[in-house]
């Protein structure tokens, strides 16, 4: 159980470096392994499997960055396939092109219509954005059926010129397949890296919770849009590399089916661990070649196979392992960040002097349908100012807290941040403008380490990775959770995951903190500890905004309260004041209570 004095600073300075990535190794041994096929056979059919099998790992790795890590579901990743090999097909039949020319060309083309599709598309979840990207290749094939003129309709594309590399041209199954092996290994790389990235994390936060993930700083849409052309890019790629090794392409080929196959064979191998794509794409790509003696039994076996898998492993064969935390607090140097400065200053931080304005709220309202669940709120905080916004349940306080982080529209009235006009800016870019906030609820990313939830939150700082574990370091040894570092939110206990949310805002060293009932479910120790906390920060210049139901951590830690009732203040002041507020006894205090 976390006892009071682990809020206590910890002794000597913290020492951070950037952690070696765990499992490091792991593309170089996949890669590796790959390229031994052809060390143990030289049979042209056997190696043409093996090539399909490359380039549906190809489509794969890029997809497992949008579904396993971002969370978004495209039915119709075989449509950029299409499109890269339709781009190639006629820019080398037609126009008399390279294949090295027209590949990136079909890339190209394939990114910039993932792009506009992507716009629209993502901002739809779950299972609508399912079915709206499942509409994608149907639609375009029906327009290559429709066009027989240029793309040769049901008969396709013939004569597709192969690859040269110099005067040698690449017809040769095993010069084929390293060159495509080649393509596969700079697509993993490139996709190891960036899951295991600050950009990797932030990914798998818009998987878990869009909203947390937003006011933590994480340009969402932005994101779900660079890594769905990411993907299409690599699909395009795959279908370029494709139609010059077959030399033939036709509507169909890359339709719906083989949409859904590809998503099959991510979800058998488990999404959003890199190398769980890959072991999927091998074992279902080999696995019809290894059931070739039972033909008519192979949809059986096959169909049984995925049937177990998905029963005694719900996250595929890479969900059988724990995921290892890419970020670790580590012992060695990184420059000497001390625990007792709090945290590294931001390279371009300038001091803010106690007492200014940092947030001013103005006539804030906001209606759901016929309820008004705010209405004309004003809230100005000053820096080293805790300012309590109290009331009933149901009052409007988490509303309010949201209308000023962001989350949700307000629709009327103004909200300033630092002197900046925040009122039209969404929640990730309030964040990078230095707003922080909590929920009401704990939401923290269930699959990332406790250390690697605050490097999210240091992330929004402008700096190196040096930079920001070196800050996400110092929060975590001042709020004491260095031992519970590398476990996993659902490993901790409910004091644990409340702090660890306060660490988490705290570390992108927000200018305004709105906190959404902290203390929730503490004991009264660790409601001590949390004021306690509290206090350091106000003397530090932060500037609080404190929703909570304990009175006794509200009214002796504000400096100005104001309370709420069916969404419209009806009262502010000093605490005292307000406590003997008529008003405010009669909506929500009572006589002798202590708890509202």
């Amino acid at each position: 159980m976390t006892t009071p004095s682990r809020l206590k600073a910890a002794r000597g300075p913290v020492k951070v470096r950037l952690p070696e990535l765990p499992g490091q190794w792991v593309p170089a041994l996949l890669i590796g392994l790959l390229a031994l096929v052809p060390v143990f056979t030289r049979d042209e059919y056997t190696l043409g499997v093996w090539t399909f099998i490359l380039l549906n790992l190809l489509v794969v790795l890029g997809l497992d960055l949008l579904l396993g890590y971002a969370g978004q579901l495209s039915l119709g990743h075989g449509a950029f396939v299409a499109i890269g090999a339709y781009t190639s097909a006629l820019l080398t039949t037609q126009a008399g092109w390279s294949g090295w020319a027209a590949m990136p060309a079909g890339v190209f083309v394939s990114a910039l219509v993932a792009a506009i599709v992507a716009v629209p598309t993502l901002r739809l979840r779950g299972y609508y954005l399912a079915m709206a990207t499942l509409g994608f290749p149907i639609m375009l094939d029906a327009l290559v059926r429709a066009s027989s003129s240029w793309s040769g309709g049901a008969s396709g594309l013939t004569a597709i010129p192969r690859l040269q590399l110099g005067d040698l041209v690449l017809r040769d199954a095993v010069h084929y397949y390293l060159l495509v092996l080649a393509f596969v290994a700079l697509a993993l790389c490139a996709c190891w890296a960036i899951a295991q990235s600050r950009m990797g994390l932030r990914l798998r936060a818009i998987h878990a919770d869009e909203t947390a993930a937003a006011a933590r700083g994480v340009p969402v849409v932005r994101l779900k849009v660079a890594v769905f052309v990411f993907s299409a890019a690599l699909a395009a790629l795959s279908g370029s590399l494709y139609v010059h090794q077959v030399q033939f392409v036709a509507a169909g080929t890359f339709g719906v089916q083989y949409s859904l196959m590809l998503v099959v064979m991510l979800v058998a191998g488990g999404t959003g661990r890199v190398w769980g794509g890959v072991v999927g794409v091998v074992a279902l790509g080999w696995l019809p070649e290894l059931l070739r003696g039972a033909a008519a039994w192979q949809p059986v076996i096959f169909g049984s196979l995925l049937a177990v898998l998905m029963l005694f492993s719900p996250h595929g064969i890479a969900g059988l392992l724990r995921r290892r935390p890419s970020f670790r607090p580590d012992e060695a140097d990184s420059g000497g960040v001390v625990v007792g400065d709090w945290l590294p200053p931001p390279t371009d931080a300038q001091p803010v002097p106690l007492g200014q304005e940092m947030l001013r709220a103005q006539g804030l309202c906001k209606r759901f349908g016929g309820v008004t669940a705010v209405s004309g709120l004003d809230v100005s905080m000053r820096s080293g100012q805790i300012v309590a916004l109290i009331g009933p349940n149901g009052a409007g306080k988490s509303t309010a807290l949201a209308l000023i982080s962001g989350a949700i529209p307000a629709d009327a009235g103004q909200v300033t941040l630092v002197g900046r006009d925040c009122t039209v800016l969404g929640a990730d870019a309030r964040a990078r403008a230095g707003l922080g906030r909590t929920f009401q609820h704990a939401r923290l990313i269930p699959s990332l380490s406790v250390f690697e939830n605050i490097v999210i939150g240091a992330s929004v700082r402008a700096g190196s990775v040096d930079d920001t574990l070196a800050a996400a370091r110092a929060v975590l040894d001042k709020l004491g959770l260095a031992e519970v570092a590398q476990r996993f939110p659902d490993q901790i206990n409910h004091y644990e995951r409340r702090i660890t949310e306060v660490a988490v805002a705290l570390a992108a060293d927000p200018a305004v903190l709105l906190l959404d009932e902290p203390a929730a479910g503490l004991s009264t120790a660790e409601v001590q500890n949390l004021a306690q906390l509290l206090r350091q920060l106000r003397e530090q210049g932060k500037a609080i905004l404190l929703v909570d139901h304990i009175m006794a951590l509200v009214l002796p830690l504000s400096d100005h309260v104001v309370v709420l009732d069916g969404g419209q203040p009806i009262a502010q002041g000093k605490p005292q004041d307000v406590v003997n507020d008529a008003r405010v006894r009669a909506a929500y205090l009572g006589r002798a209570s202590a708890h509202a």
